[in-house]
């Protein structure tokens, strides 16, 4: 290389300024429809986190213990979990429309048309969150009897399987203090506000966005992101993340 083309690239890096990234964040909720996500912490890192744990994980001696079983758990424990919060949901949903009726009706003298009509349609709405309440009931005793089950399968593998993180991933922090002492540049932390969005300042270079999340699906997975820094706006979603089990 020349001696000007040194001079060039030198000049052309003095002349990178530090970025404004905007970041969202919507995830899937109870009714699988993306909603903002609010208050979720988020961290920029100069460094390619899911690299450097598959170095770590390339030079374990054994694989990540008993996952096939967890998983089978987890699938299990999955549709008794879905069928007490569809029905939660439900209670919720028609509690919140006999709270609107009572407040309607209360600004209603007793003797109008309107609020006869508006009555009998609480009085409805009212006998049928009866019903719903007993469902609820059911859904969450037989919630409770598969979380004993699940608990009593479940924790004797989550620490066999914490056991063997320990071991793998010993020395990573010493690793990522090494990647930013020799880069020169320090993680960048936000929160999302209440629409699910943010946005943070960048020094020049290379960074990737990394967050976790949890999943309104399911009760042991979670929403994770290490995504590069590529562009002014980043979206943390469904499309550029991915559900993984928390083992």
């Amino acid at each position: 290389m020349t001696r000007w083309a040194v001079i060039l690239l030198m000049s052309l890096a003095a002349c990178e300024r530090p970025r404004v990234v905007a970041v969202t964040a919507a995830i899937p909720g109870p009714d699988s429809v993306d909603a903002p996500l609010a208050d979720l912490a988020f961290v920029a890192l100069p460094y390619d986190r899911d690299s450097l744990i598959a170095a770590f994980e390339a030079r374990a001696t054994t694989p990540r213990p008993h996952t096939e079983v967890l998983d089978s758990v987890f699938r299990v424990f999955r549709a008794p979990f879905a069928a007490y919060t569809t029905v939660a949901r439900e209670a919720e949903q028609w509690n919140d429309s006999l709270r609107a009726l009572k407040h309607r009706l209360d600004s209603l003298p007793r003797n109008s048309p309107a609020y006869t009509g508006l009555f009998a349609r609480y009085a409805i709405i009212r006998d049928s969150l009866v019903a719903i309440d007993r469902r609820a009931a059911r859904a969450r005793f037989e919630l409770e009897r598969a979380r004993e089950g699940f608990l009593a399968v479940s924790e004797p593998i989550r620490t066999a399987i914490r056991a063997w993180e320990d071991s793998t991933y010993n020395g990573y922090q010493e690793a990522v203090d090494s990647i930013l002492r020799t880069q020169r540049r320090d993680p960048v932390s936000d929160t999302t506000d209440a629409r699910g969005q943010s946005a943070i300042e960048l020094p020049p270079g290379r960074w990737w966005l990394y967050a976790r999340s949890w999943d309104a699906n399911d009760p042991n997975a979670e929403w994770y992101w290490n995504v590069p820094i590529t562009s002014d706006t980043i979206r943390l979603d469904r499309r550029s993340g991915r559900s993984r089990p928390r083992y």
